[in-house]
């Protein structure tokens, strides 16, 4: 394998998706045609360090934490909630393939610090044993970033149970299924195999995969992030574009508030008390979010950090898990409270207001948004109920 010799720093990564935010604005039109990010973006991202951003330094990468992760991508989506949302699961999904064995990692990172991969959980497909391996069958769903990939995880049931298995992008056939309202430049299409030849060093049991993994530890002593389990860390996208998608939001109403006029009246709508108060409130809830995703991403690295000073409880759990779907409820509402206040105008087609109204309205329909469920089985939770139907390793 080839490492760079250092790798940026959390807070040079940070520093580089932020130059990167009016570039990613000026782009977020020809994202939308093309339903993927342009190739330009993709270079940026490469140039910017991000892809090796969440390896481990065992295999060349800077191993940032949760928050340092969640502030990279909550910066990209301040200018593209499309680009915030791809480069997130093009970072994280490095650290998941650095839960696979020695040999199967020699295959990913063969070429460099990183590999770009996209991901597929569902519906799981099949893995026939032959000799050497499995042969592989399915068709999976939402591969967010399946347009820029290399390889893709997809997980499938074995005589053994469920392994997750890395697959190149050559052996699969993309299916264009992503023809949505908003989100548009995540290029999140389906995924089809039909008996492709895996061998076995490249698959794992999926409860090693996703699970608190003390053998991805000794893989990658010194990085404690990689052996979180990966329901501790692939749910804070959402929340961290959430975030992002509302801070450009506010940032755009408050720069054209002053140029728009109610026509009704003359009226500059920056003079209009009711204006005003939405404004704040929607200033008010955002901050709130970040409050309280802060404080679930603090008991995170609280529970699974090299501390360990809490425990993995059902209520832990359930805070946490309140705590990043709601900032991202609060977080949409923000959105709507500025959108709500600025006019018919913004829904011309351009306006990055108009963009930003669609996008939320796709990324708060996605599983890990869903506060009206979580809540329910959260809050039975912190009423000593147990979890009733809800998959306990999702919880």
């Amino acid at each position: 394998m080839i490492h760079a010799p250092t790798a940026p720093s959390a807070f040079d990564l940070l520093a580089r998706a932020e130059e990167l935010v009016p570039a990613l604005r000026a782009r977020a039109s020809e994202t939308e045609e093309l339903r993927r990010l342009p190739d330009e973006t993709i270079s940026d991202f490469e140039r910017a360090g991000l892809f090796s951003a969440m390896l481990p330094a065992t295999l060349g990468g800077s191993q940032i934490d949760l928050i340092e992760y969640v502030d990279i991508v909550r910066t990209l989506s301040r200018g593209d909630a499309s680009a915030g949302w791809v480069g997130a699961f093009l970072m994280a999904h490095n650290l998941l393939l650095a839960r696979y064995g020695v040999q199967a990692q020699s295959d990913f990172f063969q070429g460099g610090t990183y590999a770009l991969a996209a991901a597929a959980a569902t519906p799981p497909g099949t893995a026939a044993p032959t000799e050497g391996g499995y042969l592989v069958s399915g068709r999976w769903r939402f591969a967010s970033a399946v347009m820029h990939a290399q390889w893709v995880m997809v997980s499938a049931l074995s005589p053994t149970g469920p392994l997750s298995v890395a697959v190149p992008i050559e052996d699969v056939t993309v299916i264009d299924t992503w023809q949505v309202p908003g989100m548009k430049g995540t290029g999140s299409n389906d995924v089809e195999a039909e008996d492709v030849f895996v061998p076995a060093h490249r698959t794992i049991e999926f409860a090693l995969f996703s699970a608190d993994s003390e053998r991805a530890a000794a893989l990658h002593p010194g990085y404690p992030l990689a052996a979180y389990p990966v329901n501790r860390i692939l749910p804070v996208i959402q929340a961290a574009v959430a975030l992002g998608t509302a801070d450009a939001a506010l940032e755009l109403f408050r720069g054209n508030a002053g140029k728009r006029v109610r026509m009704q009246t003359g009226q500059r709508i920056v003079d209009d008390p009711l204006v005003r108060s939405a404004y704040a409130h929607a200033w008010d809830l955002l901050h709130v979010a970040e409050l309280q995703m802060r404080d679930a991403l603090e008991m995170t690295a609280a529970i699974y950090g090299p501390e360990r000073s809490q425990e993995a409880s059902l209520e832990n759990r359930a805070v946490i898990n309140l705590g990043l779907t709601g900032a991202g409820t609060k977080a949409f509402a923000a959105v709507d409270l500025v959108v709500r206040s600025s006019g018919a105008s913004i829904f011309r087609t351009g306006d990055p207001l108009e963009r930003i109204c669609r996008d939320a309205q796709v990324i708060r329909n996605h599983a890990s948004a869903d506060f009206m469920t979580m809540s329910a089985v959260a809050g039975g939770v912190l009423l000593g109920q147990d979890l009733g139907d809800f998959p306990e390793p999702l919880f």
